[in-house]
């Protein structure tokens, strides 16, 4: 008696809701941050790379000390911060038509192309996200090149944290590679534990919950290198409230760099409390958010996160001094070097989004769908440059950091 198969008709649909499973699955760092509400990028039919998504950020108040308001009423304003959807993993695939005719042949194509197609995706999704929220991170601890990860180390991470009045919940995370892993078991082996979790660090070599984080592995983590020079100094005395830009001078004339993601201090410029706005003890980090290359001068206009706010901004002051002409800026680390950036974070520091795409009207076959706010579609055409059947797997998202001062480099 001959085999029957059930004829599949909806293979599109079943393979895109399947890759939509598998990403959501396989994503790590991304379960752990919030992703932006459905609400604020539906109504629209699809998006196209480059767009952008207006999202909101949490206002920021300051409690009055009577009861007496009638000056001091504050109007609620929602910081708008621009999410770019530039976030592109594709892959490409040539499956026939008769490969996906029956539900067992479309299993087996999940099974044996889709999930590892997928699992490519979600590497490369990663590793570019979290390239992105190690860029947007201006705070760092601990010292460069020493893989270091005893508990007073973390502690530090969580300290800047908490300086920054980052929620005291159970939200906190720290992403490391395998080498601070072992480093940092190695350093709490002889802590008390409960013989469970002692087991789990012998056997496994797992952390689990310590040092006030979530620990999780991954080797994926943003290798940053420090440009050419780790010696430089304020050019221009910044006056403007809210500027994110900062011109520097020092560098080596027209080769000079000070790359995407390099944290430094300025000279003076102390942080503050984000409440109270006493200053701290210790000096404001600032991260570059892109390489800037000296001039024939060695100057260079490098753009920083966070943006300079003093007193006169109110709510928003986060230093207790513009930046000076001649003031020394001090990078983490030494020239042309490679460091991993391990991260200590609080869930809201960071907020990500997988959006739906521009569909096709007309291809064989073209399906999204969506879970737990990862989106994937697949779409199946002829291609008549080869003469074939191609199928592709696309995503398209982007990540912003709403919360970054809730975030904190471990750099090794």
């Amino acid at each position: 008696m001959a085999n029957t198969f059930n004829q599949m008709k909806d293979a599109p649909g079943v393979i895109a809701k399947a890759a939509a499973r598998i990403l959501s699955d396989e994503l790590q760092f991304c379960k752990t941050i919030d992703k932006v509400p459905a609400s604020e990028y539906k109504g629209k039919n699809g998006y196209s790379a480059g767009n952008t998504i207006q999202i909101n950020k949490p206002p920021r108040f300051i409690p009055q000390t009577t009861f007496d308001i009638t000056s001091s009423k504050q109007d609620v304003t929602e910081e708008k911060v621009p999410l770019v959807l530039d976030v592109i993993s594709t892959v490409g695939i040539e499956i026939d038509s008769l490969e996906t005719a029956t539900e067992i042949q479309v299993k087996e194509i999940i099974k044996r192309v889709v999930k590892p197609a997928i699992q490519s995706i979600a590497q490369n999704v990663e590793s570019r996200f979290l390239t992105l929220a190690s860029v947007a991170t201006a705070n760092s601890v601990g010292a460069a090149g020493t893989n270091v990860f005893d508990t007073d180390t973390i502690l530090s991470a969580k300290e800047k944290m908490n300086k920054y009045l980052c929620p005291k919940d159970d939200n906190r995370y720290f992403l490391s590679d395998s080498t601070a892993s072992r480093k940092a078991t190695n350093a709490r082996k002889g802590l008390f534990q409960s013989s469970d979790e002692i087991s789990k660090q012998y056997k496994k070599g797992f952390i689990g919950i310590a040092d006030g984080f979530k620990w999780m592995e991954n080797e994926l983590l943003n290798q940053h290198t420090n440009g050419t020079d780790v010696t430089f100094e304020v050019s221009t005395t910044v006056s403007v409230e809210g500027q994110s830009t900062l011109v520097v001078e020092g560098l080596t004339n027209t080769t000079g760099t000070v790359t995407a993601g390099t944290t430094f201090t300025v000279a003076d410029v102390y942080a503050v409390n984000p409440i109270t706005k006493a200053a701290y003890p210790f000096l404001q980090q600032f991260t570059a958010t892109a390489t800037a290359t000296a001039n024939g001068s060695g100057v260079a206009t490098v753009s920083i996160s966070p943006a300079i706010y003093t007193s006169a901004s109110g709510g928003l002051q986060n230093v207790d001094a513009f930046p000076a002409d001649g003031g020394a800026c001090v990078p983490i680390g030494a020239v042309s070097t490679t460091y991993t950036d391990n991260m200590a974070y609080h869930k809201e520091a960071f907020r990500m989004v997988s959006v739906p795409l521009v569909m096709p009207t007309k291809a064989e076959f073209a399906a999204q769908d969506s879970y737990q706010g990862i989106t994937v579609s697949v779409i199946r055409d002829f291609d008549v440059n080869k003469r074939s059947m191609v199928t592709r797997l696309d995503f398209l998202g982007g990540l912003v950091a709403v919360r970054p001062e809730w975030a904190c480099k471990v750099t090794s």
